[in-house]
């Protein structure tokens, strides 16, 4: 059976950086000239045009290290908007300056991740290895947006800046941020001498990200590596709700979501760096669709008490946690304090087919909805098909897309077409 397509691909371009990050899971280093081993101009090319067509329409994290350090970024992000791709450029924001910011939204790039550690500069600067970096990192999101870039603010969690949630929440409103993503930690890379928080704190912050996510419906809030979030929305498998996919709080490491390496190497994600493949010895379709790795991250169920969970397919654990924690990559995620219920039963597998919604699609609809970011396409789908259903509709025009995609999502257009974007843009 063939592999579910990736939604989306996150590309570590280089390991050179302006700073030097204490968490970093790549272990980027600072240096003035290229690293050895790393991509040539042409390969990356050559690596875009694999990614198009392995995950055709998936959101492309083109990000490092630093990016920015990269002479062939624009040329990177102009070929990747090219052939359907979405492509975010994830950057620390020291180097993103007004003429950058409008360079990359003229090629075609959606939007950038900017990390933000804390509410106030202090942390920020001290994790960042550099001061200033907080205000660079702030000034960067605000030009980011003024040169009509989406913002996704990132926020490593510690145990030192988990309480600033709402603070943290407030300045990704006051910058127009789509996205607010709060990261918890993986233990990887110079991640390994960072203080964790501890187990019980993993389910506290976590109810706090739910509660805040609950209270503010802009910008799009969310938890990154810590799956157990489905659990505390009780979403069972395949269900969507509130923004959420059904494949969307689960790990999604060689499921929807793979990394590329510097060497053009690929693993599973970025905190997995267990290699299933290498572009530069074969095709990017060949290694999703044959690594046993893969193949087992998609088809086996994890060990231990995640194997055993009632959110076993909703959930299931951190892949990556695991892995660091034990050696064992469908081993038990030892971050989770759930205890199953005496009486729940192991939770059973979702139906891989879609039910028909008895909602048809106009053609011109259907093109539009195609070219829509694969990782949000069906949430949106299924949003339309129920406002349809409720406005009493049998098909969904063109015209009902255009009054009725979800204004959370006006920073993401859909790539291809000017009337697809006019569209989102109204």
């Amino acid at each position: 059976m063939n592999a579910p397509t990736p939604k989306l691909v996150s590309w570590n371009l280089t390991r050179r950086c302006n700073l030097a990050c204490g968490h970093c899971y790549l272990d980027a280093v600072q240096r003035k000239s290229e690293a050895p081993g790393e991509l040539t101009s042409a390969e990356a090319l050559d690596a875009v045009s694999q990614i198009a067509t392995a995950a055709p329409g998936a959101m492309l994290v083109l990000t490092g290290g630093e990016p920015l350090l990269r002479k062939d970024l624009l040329s990177l992000v102009q070929e990747a908007s090219g052939k359907g791709l979405i492509p975010v450029v994830g950057t620390n924001g020291v180097l993103l300056d007004e003429e950058r910011a409008r360079h990359l939204k003229a090629v075609g790039a959606a939007g950038v991740g900017i990390s933000l550690d804390s509410a106030a500069p202090e942390f920020h600067d001290r994790l960042r290895g550099k001061a200033g970096a907080w205000a660079a990192a702030f000034e960067a999101m605000r030009t980011a947006r003024a040169a009509g870039l989406a913002v996704q603010m990132q926020t490593t969690l510690f145990a030192e800046n988990r309480d600033e949630l709402a603070a943290l929440a407030n300045i990704a409103q006051e910058i127009d941020a789509l996205a607010l993503n709060f990261f918890f930690l993986v233990c990887t890379g110079r991640g390994v001498t960072q203080t964790d928080m501890p187990q019980a704190m993993y389910e506290e912050t976590l109810s706090a990200i739910v509660a805040l996510q609950r209270q503010r419906p802009r910008p799009m809030i969310r938890a990154r590596c810590a799956p157990y979030v489905r659990r505390l929305l009780a979403l069972r498998a395949g269900e969507s709700r509130d923004g959420y996919e059904g494949w969307s709080g689960a790990c999604l490491a060689g499921r929807s979501y793979l990394r590329i390496t510097p060497q053009g190497r690929v693993t599973p994600c970025p905190y997995i760096p267990e290699v299933v493949g290498d572009l530069r010895a074969g095709l990017l379709t060949e290694i999703w669709q044959a690594s046993a790795i893969l193949r087992r991250l998609r088809s086996e169920l994890p060990g231990g008490k995640c194997g055993d969970c009632d959110f076993r397919y909703s959930c299931g654990g951190c892949r990556a946690r695991a892995a660091a924690a034990s050696g064992n990559l469908l081993g038990e995620d030892p971050k989770c304090s759930y205890v199953k219920p005496s009486d729940a039963r192991p939770e059973i597998a979702p139906r891989q087919d879609r039910e028909d919604s008895g909602i048809a699609w106009e053609p011109a609809a259907q093109a539009i909805l195609n070219r829509i970011p694969s990782f949000v396409r069906e949430w949106v789908r299924v949003r339309l098909e129920k406002n349809a259903r409720t406005a009493g509709l049998a098909v969904v025009t063109s015209e009902f897309l255009r009054a009725n995609y979800p204004a959370r999502l006006a920073g993401l257009r859909p790539a291809g077409t000017t009337r697809a974007t006019a569209i989102l843009e109204r």
